[in-house]
């Protein structure tokens, strides 16, 4: 049997509030972290505990006896205020509706309101119990959510490339962009489906799938693809995959981005071609080329050698000239042969012992250094390495004869250097000589470039071109230091893993 429970008078903020609450007891009520309220029959506010006192922001004074109704803001809320009432009537509850309400300071809570009608013995309503709960952070928390959504959104809706996001499992495209429609996009459309007109993932060796790369490795990879388009046309596209991982680390989903490249591969194409061209063009005028040279400067040596008494000074001069022309231009056909070669030719990396070489490019030079008695340094021990031997021969050769032709008159030294690291063999080759200027560390290594210490010097300025050519056919790297006066030093790294 329901018994009554006497009211209670409790102290709330600011003044006494009376509850009549049944058989759950005032202090809970009271002190509950909840916004608990009561209204008579009528729809005035008849109690309000102690939490509903802190976040409204009312006195219990300023709000008992107060229609509750005028606690809500104006607006679609208040003016449906009078049909929820109408139901609160007739069903004897409300649950979970929402609503603004106007605090004490004058701003604006967002709630959500629960009603249960009260009853006495006989059946009639004496009073209506309330709930509120202050959903304001939230919804502002949903509202910033929702603009950075729109925000997002919006952002790669800008982006003029592809963009998706994938399951990891099922390759099912979870988010594109309107740039990524290469045909329609279903709830369970897969990557593959859209773009390669497939039933089943990408594999080697036809292509590399970015999404099993991301799984198998956890990191960013980059592939190329062949993509389709709306109409069924091929596209090479560069795919950017990026993994998203779960809390325990495993990939969950990848974004991909995608850039169309087709023009760019037929540029590289077409650049191909012309360097082919280019090459076969540049040997057939080298051979061409070398044969009538080398006959000038043989009838040019028969003359001189063979008329000589009939020549007067001017034409013994200009026979001179001649040769030495002559000379030059074959000498320059051979540097652009050997510049191609060193661009072009493939490698043959075998086991090379670097002092070797360089014992054979102080023989070569052996009398030019005895004459100038230039020193030559060198280290003890060298380890092997893999390398082209030829081509090592050709970057020491160019290296030497740099420093003999150009370091000066005061040249006295030549020093071989060389340390290693994880990745990397470094040579040096240092000298004494007259030294570069700093402005020209970059540009000496261009084909045809020559700088003021190399005038009244023959030369073909493509000696450091070739050497550049080589090192970076062996992925490594050749730099310059210098300093005018005191020395000359060419540092070049070659890789250890060739």
């Amino acid at each position: 049997m329901q018994t009554q429970v006497e009211s209670k008078r409790l102290t709330g903020s600011g003044g006494a509030s009376h509850w009549n609450v049944g058989d759950i007891c005032d202090p809970l009520i009271q002190n509950a972290p909840v916004m608990y309220f009561s209204l008579d029959p009528g729809g005035n506010i008849r109690n309000v505990n102690d939490f509903w006192v802190r976040v409204m922001g009312y006195e219990p004074h300023q709000a008992i006896g107060r229609p509750f109704r005028e606690l809500i803001a104006d607006g679609p809320g208040k003016k449906a205020f009078g049909e929820l009432w109408d139901t609160l009537l007739n069903s004897g509850s409300l649950k979970d509706v929402p609503l603004d309400l106007v605090s004490g300071n004058g701003g604006i809570l967002e709630v959500l309101l629960s009603v249960m009608a009260r009853s006495d013995l006989n059946g009639l309503v004496e009073q209506y119990l309330g709930i509120l709960i202050d959903v304001t952070s939230l919804k502002q928390s949903e509202k910033k959510v929702r603009d950075q959504n729109e925000f997002l959104r919006s952002v790669l809706e800008a982006l003029p490339h592809p963009f998706y996001v994938l399951d990891a499992n099922t390759y099912v495209i979870k988010m594109a962009n309107s740039a990524a429609r290469f045909g329609p996009l279903t709830p369970a459309t897969t990557c593959y489906a859209l773009t390669h007109r497939r039933d089943s993932p990408c594999a080697e060796p036809e292509h590399t799938c970015p999404l099993a790369v991301v799984k198998r490795t956890g990191k960013p990879v980059t592939v190329e693809h062949v993509h389709y388009d709306r109409d069924g046309n091929p596209r090479d596209y560069e795919v950017h995959g990026y993994p998203i991982f779960d809390e325990r680390g495993n990939v969950v989903q990848m974004i991909e981005y995608s850039l169309d490249i087709t023009e760019r591969k037929q540029m590289e194409k077409a650049l191909e071609e012309n360097a082919e061209k280019t090459k076969l063009f540049a040997y057939s005028i080298s051979h061409d080329l070398k044969s009538p040279l080398i006959g000038i400067h043989g009838l040019v040596r028969l003359l001189c050698k063979r008329y000589d008494e009939l020549l007067d000074d001017r034409g013994k001069s200009y026979c001179s000239q001649i040769l030495k022309t002559s000379e030059h231009a074959v000498a320059l056909v051979e540097e652009i042969n050997a510049y191609i070669k060193a661009s072009e030719v493939a490698l043959t990396f075998e086991t090379v012992e670097p002092l070797e070489v360089l014992h054979m490019v102080r023989e070569e030079f052996g009398a030019l250094l005895g004459v100038r008695q230039i020193a030559w340094s060198e280290p003890d021990q060298i380890p092997p390495i893999r390398a082209d031997r030829q081509c090592m021969l050709r970057v020491f050769r160019n290296l030497v004869d740099n420093a003999l032709k150009y370091g000066g008159q005061h040249l006295t030294r030549i020093e071989i250097g060389y340390r290693d690291s994880d990745d990397f063999h470094t040579f040096t080759v240092r000298d004494n000589g007259v030294g570069i200027k700093p402005e020209h560390s970059e540009t000496i290594f261009e084909q045809f470039q020559r700088n003021e210490t190399s005038r009244g010097v023959e030369g073909t300025g493509l000696g450091l071109a070739i050497v550049k050519a080589i090192v970076e056919k062996h992925r490594g790297s050749i730099r310059l230091e210098s300093e005018p006066g005191v020395h000359t030093t060419f540092h070049v790294s070659i890789a250890r893993d060739l």
